[in-house]
Order: structure tokens, then sequence, then C-alpha cells
């Protein structure tokens, strides 16, 4: 069983024209994380440093190491490898650093410990990358009418483009609540509003308070035919769910 998980989404491959069926994966990212989220982590784990100490050495640890690249230093540790670059052409043997052609650069990889733990990342592909026009632009709870804070197993609303679920009955169609495990709750309950641009629905009550992510996936094409692959279309803001 993967420690890690990461979705991913169908994009067609426009590097091989000749092959309609080709495609590239793209990841679906889960979020985007600052060192005030990694404190909290760290501290949530258990620590012997408060928040304020942990944010401190994190800082003090980072002004360190930018400060060693930038004398010329290599830099490495289980997550990254630095090494400082000159880009440019010099045309001679002679010839001095010039900011107007030459630029300093930092090149970037992958540390040993992080490469060897994607090893152990599992994928899920979730459908083809939203195209045509799809979106989710405003997610609302129908009672409070708080936006992007829903109230579990109460109704909520969906607004966008292209998000009409052509068939419901079909289990690969739907809305769907991601939780922080990246387990998938489908929208059992019948859809009050399934409209072009407006989807009505019951926050599923079996999860749990806490963030979470919204998809929708659909056939809908905007015209009579549906889709011949499944679209799914994600809201970009993470919800908190409430009871």
């Amino acid at each position: 069983m993967a420690k890690y998980n990461w979705n991913g989404m169908y994009r067609p491959n426009m590097f091989t024209p000749d092959n309609d069926k080709d495609q590239l994966v793209d990841v679906n990212i889960a979020g985007s994380v600052k060192d005030d989220d990694i404190v909290n982590d760290i501290a949530e784990e258990g620590s012997e440093l408060n928040k304020a100490t942990l944010s401190d050495v994190i800082k003090r640890y980072q002004k360190a190491v930018m400060k060693r690249v930038l004398n010329g230093y290599a830099y490495s540790n289980d997550f990254v490898q630095m090494q400082p670059r000159i880009t440019g052409v010099f045309e001679s043997d002679s010839a001095q650093f010039d900011p107007s052609i030459h630029k300093c650069t930092m090149d970037m990889s992958v540390g040993t410990a992080l490469r060897g733990e994607l090893a152990n990342v599992g994928v899920k592909i979730l459908g083809s990358k939203d195209s045509g026009g799809a979106k989710i632009s405003k997610v609302t709870d129908s009672e409070t009418d708080k936006v992007d804070e829903l109230t579990i197993n109460e109704m909520c609303n969906i607004e966008g483009a292209k998000i009409k679920i052509f068939d419901p009955a079909d289990e690969e169609q739907g809305v769907f609540f991601v939780d922080a495990a990246g387990k998938e709750h489908r929208v059992a309950t019948k859809i009050v509003v399934n409209k072009v641009s407006q989807l009505m629905v019951k926050v599923p009550k079996d999860l749990e308070e806490g963030t979470v992510q919204l998809l929708v996936r659909t056939r809908f094409s905007g015209g009579g035919d549906p889709l011949k692959t499944l679209r799914t279309v994600k809201y970009n803001h993470d919800i908190k769910l409430v009871k």
C-alpha cells in the first residue's frame, strides 16, 4: 500500500499528433503550504519547541543556507541539492562578467531521501483535464451563505460553467468530496439542482470536520452528445467542513 498519494489528470500528448489516443498526466496539486503550515505540522506531532521557536529556527536556517549558496557554496540535504551556475557566453578567456549579458542562477534538483521516497507514491487518475471552459467558480452553504465553509449533511450550492451532470445514475459522474487522506466521497443523494451553471447537493454525512476538496465529474459536453472521456472539474479552493 502506498505511503503517499498523488492525483493525476489526463491531457492530450501534443508531441504525438498522429496518435489521438496518446495522453500525458499532470499532477492535480493538492494545495500549497508555507513555513507556518510546516511549523503547525511539527507542533501537532509533538515537539519540545513551541511554535514561535520553531518558526525562528526555520527562518535562521533559511538565512544561513541562502548566505552560503550566495557566496558560491553548493548545498545539499535530504530534500534538495543546489549548485551555483553562471549563464551566458564569454567571448574570450579574458572577458569579465557583464550583468547585461551574464546571469547568476542556481541549479536545483531533488535530494537523495526525497528521491527515494518517490517510489512510495501511489497515483490515482481522476479523469481528463478540464477543457472547453468548464469550471467551478463558487461554493456556498445553502443555509448560512458562507463561501467555502459547508455544513455536513446539509445542502450546498455549486456555481460554475458546464458542470451539469450528464447522467446522475452513472456512478463515475457526480459531485465528489476528497478528504485529507485522499478518499473520495461521492454525493449519493439526489442532485436537487442540475443545471449547466449550477448544482445543488447535500454534503455527505459520513464526512468528518476538516478541510476537503471538491470535484465534479461529468460527460456533459454542452451539446446533445456526451463527452467520450470523463471530464473532471476541480474547485481551486479548499473547503472547510463543520457540523
